[in-house]
């Protein structure tokens, strides 16, 4: 299944293409990015900072930052299934 994925920050947007594998698995996470996408937007990702840079098509980057709260949530109902 081929979908547009739209990344994006108070100041900046991009938009791309990409062609997900839909699984019907349990797992503490919604969708898993691997190298070909993030080499495609340009991503860097550190799991450290739970953050995500990019570069957008105006010369600005775009930070995506995660929710330590909520991650941590996530995973802990994931382990109780």
């Amino acid at each position: 299944m081929e979908l547009r994925k739209t990344s994006s920050d108070d100041t900046s947007s991009r938009t791309i293409n990409i062609r997900y594998l839909v699984v019907n698995v349990a797992s503490a996470y919604n969708i898993l990015l691997g190298r070909p996408v993030l080499n495609k937007l340009g991503a860097v990702a550190s799991t450290r900072h739970m953050k995500m840079k990019l570069p957008s098509l105006g010369g600005w980057v775009i930070v995506i930052k995660s929710d330590q709260k909520a991650a941590r949530k996530c995973y802990e109902n994931s382990l109780k299934k």
